[in-house]
Order: C-alpha cells, then sequence, then structure tokens
C-alpha cells in the first residue's frame, strides 16, 4: 500500500502572500495531500482555510530533543537569531510529527516554493535513506523515516564545549571576509551528510520536472542578467488548463517541477493558476514578458 504524504510548511511573523499562492498550489497539483502549516505565534489563517490546511501552533509538538535545544542553543551566526532558532526547531517538531504518524512521507516546504506536479510520482526516485535533499538546498526535503540521528548530531554539537568555541572563533574571524561562516542549519545538513548515510541528496532532474534549488542560480540554464542578480528565463506553456513552467538548457526545454522563488524572487511570485482559463490565457502572455525580457524583468527589481 503507497504511503500517503504529508506537506509541512513552517512559518513566523505575518502570513505574506506569497505563502497563500505557495499553498494553493500544493493544493491543485496535489490535491488528496495533507497540508500542515506549523506557525509561530499566528492565529489568524483564514486566508489559507480554503485550501484545506491543518494549522497547528509549534508549541503544540513538545519533545524531550526539543528543549534540550531550546537550552543548548548559542546564537553564532550573522543572521537573526529568531530565524536561526527557527529554522532548526521545525526539524525537532518534524521528528515529532513523523512519529504521531509514521505511516505516511513527509515534505518539508519552504513557503516562498512554487508546485507544478504531483510529489508521489518523486518518491520512487528519491534514495533509501531517512531525510532526502534537494541539492545542498532544504526547500523541498523528503522525510521518509527517523531523522533522530540529524537531530542527535545538532545535539551532541551544541554540548560539545569545545567544537562551540572553535565554531565562535570562526565566526569571528569570518566577519569581514566574503566567506563568513554561520553556525546554523546549513552547515549542520553539510556536516552531517559527510558523516551519514541517513541524508543524502536526491537528484533534481527527475522524470517528472526540474527541482528548482534557486530562481537567481542559472544552474547551466538560460537567464536573464537583471540590475543586481541573474534570475532563470522561465518559459510558461499552457497545459490542461495550467499554466506550467519550463527552463530551457541549449535548445532543449525542461519542465519545472517546482521554481523556489528565494529572496527577491518573492516579488514574481504570483498566483499562477487560481482562475479559469481566460485568466490562464492573460497570464500566459504577461508571465512571459516578465520571465524572458530584460526590460520586463528589470521593472521587477528594486
Amino acid at each position: 500500500m503507497r504511503k500517503s504524504i504529508t506537506y509541512i510548511s513552517f512559518h513566523y511573523g505575518k502570513i505574506p502572500q506569497y505563502l497563500k499562492y505557495a499553498i494553493e498550489h500544493v493544493r491543485i497539483f496535489n490535491p488528496y495531500s495533507e497540508i500542515m502549516l506549523v506557525t509561530d505565534g499566528i492565529n489568524n489563517v483564514k486566508s489559507l482555510r480554503q485550501f484545506r490546511v491543518n494549522h497547528h501552533d509549534i508549541s503544540e509538538f513538545p519533545s524531550d530533543e526539543l528543549e534540550r535545544f531550546k537550552q543548548s542553543y548559542q546564537h553564532i551566526s550573522c543572521f537573526n537569531e529568531r530565524y536561526e532558532r527557527f529554522v532548526l526547531k521545525r526539524w525537532f517538531v518534524t521528528e515529532t510529527i513523523r512519529r504521531q504518524a509514521s505511516d505516511r512521507n513527509y515534505i518539508m516546504i519552504d513557503s516562498d516554493v512554487a508546485v507544478f506536479g504531483d510529489a508521489s510520482k518523486i518518491l520512487p526516485f528519491l534514495p533509501d535513506c531517512p531525510i532526502a535533499l534537494s541539492g545542498n538546498n532544504p526547500h523541498f526535503t523528503f522525510v521518509r523515516g527517523s531523522i533522530s540521528s540529524f537531530l542527535r548530531f545538532i545535539l551532541d554539537f551544541y554540548s560539545d564545549k569545545d567544537r562551540l568555541a572553535a565554531s565562535k572563533e570562526r565566526h569571528e574571524s569570518h566577519k569581514k571576509s566574503s566567506q563568513i561562516y554561520n553556525l546554523g542549519e546549513m552547515t549542520f545538513l553539510y556536516e552531517f551528510m559527510l558523516q551519514s548515510r541517513d541524508m543524502q541528496k536526491y537528484s533534481t532532474d527527475t522524470p517528472y520536472g526540474y527541482v528548482d534549488v534557486n530562481i537567481h542560480i542559472p544552474e547551466g540554464f538560460q537567464y536573464l542578467q537583471l540590475r543586481r542578480r541573474p534570475r532563470k528565463k522561465v518559459y510558461w506553456m499552457i497545459e490542461k488548463k495550467h499554466l506550467i513552467p519550463y527552463l530551457k538548457k541549449g535548445n532543449k526545454h525542461i519542465r519545472a517541477f517546482i521554481l523556489h522563488f528565494q529572496g527577491p524572487g518573492k516579488r514574481i511570485f504570483f498566483n499562477f493558476n487560481d482562475k479559469g482559463i481566460l485568466h490562464i490565457r492573460i497570464k500566459y502572455f504577461i508571465l512571459n514578458m516578465i520571465y524572458r525580457r530584460e526590460l520586463s524583468a528589470n521593472l521587477r527589481e528594486k
């Protein structure tokens, strides 16, 4: 029997418009999947109820491991402390959620990711491990087993005075360089992957579309060179009354399974497939202008 899928999106602060678009797209292309939204102190999510979202506060998922993390965490980063804490806390909360229903597959999805496909089709192509990352980025992560080993790795690091001291020294010494060192989620993911087979990368070039790492990283695809940064060109096509994005490499168009609107890319994260075919056709022309022509694209750059 095939396991069901639960998408888990974590968010703190105000609910941005792009989060609505992200959840809307998960529901359109994954109509039978469960969608969980875990927030920190946000009560009003009325605008998301139409997408059959199960909303929870992060306080609903306590665990001994999470308490140990809260007590041992030390902020060694140039990023906001609340942010760094939150992105690490979500791993502990995800494991608590998984334990409550271990018969499901889970996808940790960032709030700036637009989905254009059925994730159940990708499952057979994932590596045989509990945690499968899309490249070096955890924005579309599959969890299919216990992630306790990763949690122990984080907790052991924070309990090691020597490693913490070395991290602080490295962080301070690199503050004025372009290679600043931060002790946060990305560092823990990278170091854990080096020593454990419990976390592996899956191929972003899946048979059902390309899993975009970051719309501002070309990755060998055609791109626009905007004022401040590059951005992949996106070729929008109408398929079965839906707008579907394609990326182009050489003369080949490659379907995108997701687009990751990281950072400033959020400015061009729209509700692509929310209306009928007339709206889709109108958007088809507008989006192709914004995503493929430098003059139109630069109007969205600030």
